[in-house]
Parts: structure tokens; C-alpha cells; sequence
């Protein structure tokens, strides 16, 4: 949880003095009043990123207090607590603009655990207002993300980059892979020689044996002249090889004698190359697996896998995916020739709720897919569905020639995005709980049978 800046509003001075010890053992700063006016006064002279008000106070409510902030402090995230607790007064705060609502009494941990949740909206506020200054302070280009797990990947790319060691790079498709061994060889002693990046899975047999280590004339059909491989190609430099698991057989004895003992035979030739290359592999496959049904050669396996570097997948470093939002914005706003628009703070939560099965690469595609559907300066919840699921409003829509068809088709985008949302919303708090109903029904509190038509309704099923 990030360090905040905290204002509690309660005429209870005792309220005021526990809610401060709690957060101020969790390592924020704290200020309380103990009045509506006082609290307004605070905040003519003091930014905060959370205020907790109470609901009824003698002089100035916490309606006026929430209100006026909303007013002139539109990025600080308000909670309100009360020991007055109805649906009513719940629905009329969360209408005016507070982020949640929090009855009396409340644990330390229920009051924590508000606070986590109001702090990672406030970011979400905060980098949709802000201005598109983007800056990659990870030193490696094209990586983005400030997360533990990323941090961890940059740590290891530091380490490996200065050596001449084989790297492994373990992936699923769309995380990067490609610019993470950009970056090994950027940061290396070869950073001025050749760069060479192949997809095995792109090439056949034949061809790709003629691509990585060349062939001389007449070595088979249509080879009418000698051709000089990849690994002669980039003598000196660093070669990439990405999903090596998808090499063939026959072509894994050839690369492991490179790598033992840096030569290798061109196709048809019986004169041995000797070459100094730094090899960086890739893979989304489970290699171990492959060697165990005799599919990848184990002595090869143990000879890329030196030193490994596992990317984490987008679902797993979800606080990256705003600063990966406006870094696309960004990029393809000046692509296309176009302003870059404003995001609307809840356009941000539905990206965070996707689960992303394609990654960065499918969150890259659907911000272009938004910068050209988008009309207007501003990108609201209501176009996700229609970048992210290709829903059939969308797919149907034309532009409409009447008011009559223009609200229509309002209704038919607004329906097909909640629904996406809401498949979203129940499946993540299955993930979370470890496809447990009862346990996600009562994150949510609601009855498990009401949470179970909603899985029935959506077709939602654990994966195997």
C-alpha cells in the first residue's frame, strides 16, 4: 500500500484519535478535525489523497464537506462513516460522489482495508487527469510497469545484460519477450553490433536450418548460389531466437554444437564456421514438459536454461496497466495524427477488471482499436466492450440517422457493456477465492444462489 495523506472529519474525538492511530501504524500521515468547518479550513491549505468524513456533525455535515471537495478537490477519494446506516443515506453519498461508505463500528482492519481500496482509485484518478508526460523509468525501452514483479525482471536484465551468458527468456505470448532481449543486448558489451531476432515457429524444417547456419550452392533445390546464415550474419553481435520449443528435432543437435563449441556447418558444406555470437532465447512453452515426452532434447534444455527470466503475464501486475494505458495513448494518438484523449477514471477500473489472455500485446491493440473508434476527447466505459469484445452493438452499429436510432444504439452498447463487466466482475472474484462460490458470494455479499444464476447466466466454468 502506498504512503497517503489522510484527513478524518468526526465531531467524536475519540473516532478521530483511534482512526489516526491505525493509519499512522501503517506508515501514513495523519490529520483529523473535529468539525465540518474545521475540516474545510484543513483543506484550504492542505492536499490530501483520502478524507474520511463522518455523516452527521453539529455545524458543517459530511454531505457539505463531501460536496465541496468533489467541487474543488475532484482528485482527493472521500469515505464516509457514520453510525447512522441506511440504504438511503448509502445510495444519496455514493450519488454525491464518495467512494465508499463505511458504518460505525468498524475494525482496524475493515478501516485498512477501505483505505486500500480508495487509495488504488485515487491512482486511477490521478494518472486520468494527469498530463501524457511519460517518461520509462525502468532505463530498458518499451518495458513498462513499476510493479514488484517487474522491478524483479529489470534486477535480472541488469545482472545478465554486461555478461556474455545464455539467457532463457519464459513467457506467454504478449509479454514482452521480444523487448526484453532488446534490452539485454542494449545494455551489453555488443550493444553496437548486429541484433537478429527469428520466430522459429515461422520458418519449416528446411528453410529455417538454411536461415540460422546458411548453405552453399547446390546443397538442395533451388540453392543456386551460397547463402550466409544468421549466425554468420550477426558474427559478434546477438541473435534472438523466439519460441525456441517449436525447433525442430533434427535442427536441436545442430544449435547444440554451437552453443558447445561456437561453430557450426553450414547446409551442404563439410567446412566448419567458427563464430562468436550471444544467444537469447524464448519460449511460452513448459520445456521440461517437452523433454519429458521426447520432444526437446534434455542436454539442449539444460544448455539455454542458464539463466532464466520469467516475465509475469498482465493479470499479475495489474497496477502496471494505467501507466501501460497512457504510454499507448500516447503512442498511438501521435501514430494517428490525433489528440490524445482523456480517460474517464471508471474506463481505467474496467481495463484493471479484464483479465487480458493476450497481455500487453492485446491491450496495446485495444487502446489503437480506441484512438481510432473514439470520436469524441474523452474515452468512456461504454466503448470497452466494443474494443475489448468485438460486441455485437458495435459490430451492427452504422451511423444513425435519427434520435430514435442514436438512443437505441446507446442502449444496445450500454447493455452489451455491462454484461461484459459484470461476466468480468464474477469471474474475478472466482479467480480470487480459488473458484470457491461460497467464499466469492460472500466477498460480495450476495446470497450464493443469486451468484450462482450469474455464472449459470454467463456460461462461466473453472478452467482445467
Amino acid at each position: 500500500m502506498m504512503e497517503a495523506n489522510i484527513l478524518i472529519v468526526d465531531d467524536e474525538l475519540v473516532i478521530c484519535k483511534s482512526c489516526e492511530k491505525i493509519f499512522r501504524r501503517a506508515g501514513h500521515s495523519v490529520m483529523y478535525a473535529t468539525s465540518g468547518r474545521e475540516a474545510l479550513q484543513i483543506l484550504e491549505r492542505e492536499s490530501f489523497d483520502v478524507v474520511f468524513t463522518d455523516l452527521k456533525m453539529m455545524d458543517i455535515g459530511g454531505m457539505e464537506v463531501l460536496q465541496t471537495i468533489k467541487q474543488k478537490h475532484p482528485d482527493t477519494v472521500v469515505v464516509v462513516i457514520t453510525g447512522y446506516a441506511t440504504i438511503s443515506s448509502a445510495v444519496e453519498t455514493m450519488r454525491s460522489g464518495a467512494f465508499d461508505y463505511l458504518p460505525k463500528p468498524f475494525t482496524p482492519g475493515e478501516l485498512l482495508a477501505v483505505l486500500e481500496r480508495a487509495l488504488d482509485k485515487r491512482k486511477i484518478i490521478k494518472l486520468s487527469s494527469e498530463e501524457y508526460h511519460y517518461t520509462n523509468e525502468s532505463g530498458f525501452e518499451g518495458l513498462i510497469g513499476k510493479s514488484p514483479k517487474m522491478q524483479d525482471v529489470y534486477k535480472l536484465i541488469q545482472k545478465v545484460a554486461p555478461t556474455d551468458c545464455t539467457v532463457l527468456i519464459i513467457g506467454e505470448s504478449g509479454t514482452g519477450k521480444d523487448l526484453t532481449a532488446k534490452a539485454i543486448h542494449n545494455n551489453s558489451n555488443r550493444k553496437n553490433e548486429k541484433y537478429f531476432a527469428l520466430d522459429i515457429s515461422t520458418l519449416s524444417s528446411t528453410l529455417l536450418e538454411s536461415e540460422l547456419f546458411g548453405h552453399v550452392k547446390g546443397s538442395f533445390t533451388g540453392a543456386h548460389a551460397d547463402k550466409q546464415g544468421i549466425f554468420e550474419f550477426a558474427n559478434h553481435g546477438t541473435i534472438f531466437l523466439d519460441e525456441i520449443g517449436n525447433l525442430p528435432v533434427e535442427t536441436q543437435a545442430r544449435l547444440l554444437r554451437l552453443l558447445q563449441e561456437k561453430e557450426f556447418m553450414p547446409v551442404g558444406s563439410t567446412v566448419m564456421k567458427k563464430v562468436d555470437v550471444r544467444l537469447i532465447f524464448a519460449t511460452n512453452q513448459n520445456l521440461k514438459q517437452l523433454v519429458a515426452n521426447g520432444k526437446f532434447r534434455e542436454d539442449l534444455y539444460y544448455r539455454l536454461n542458464v539463466f532464466p527470466i520469467k516475465l509475469p503475464p498482465l493479470r499479475e501486475r495489474k497496477e502496471d496497466i494505467p501507466e501501460l494505458v497512457m504510454h499507448f495513448l500516447k503512442k498511438y494518438s501521435m501514430k494517428l495524427g490525433r489528440s490524445i484523449p482523456k480517460t474517464h477514471p471508471e474506463t481505467i477500473e474496467a481495463l484493471m477488471n479484464y483479465h487480458w489472455p493476450g497481455n500487453v500485446r492485446e491491450l496495446e491493440h485495444a487502446i489503437e482499436r480506441l484512438i481510432i473508434m473514439v470520436e469524441d476527447n474523452e474515452i468512456q466505459p461504454v466503448h470497452i466492450s466494443a474494443a475489448l469484445f468485438r460486441t455485437d452493438a458495435y459490430v451492427q452499429s452504422v451511423i444513425p440517422k435519427s434520435s430514435d436510432e442514436l438512443k437505441l444504439l446507446k442502449k444496445q452498447i450500454r447493455e452489451a457493456s455491462v454484461q461484459e463487466l459484470e461476466k468480468l466482475f464474477i469471474t474475478e472474484a472466482l479467480i480470487r477465492n480459488n473458484w470457491n462460490i461460497s467464499k466469492a458470494a460472500r466477498e460480495f455479499n450476495m446470497q450464493r444462489s443469486n451468484f450462482q444464476a450469474l455464472i449459470r447466466k454467463y456460461g462461466i466454468s473453472k478452467p482445467n
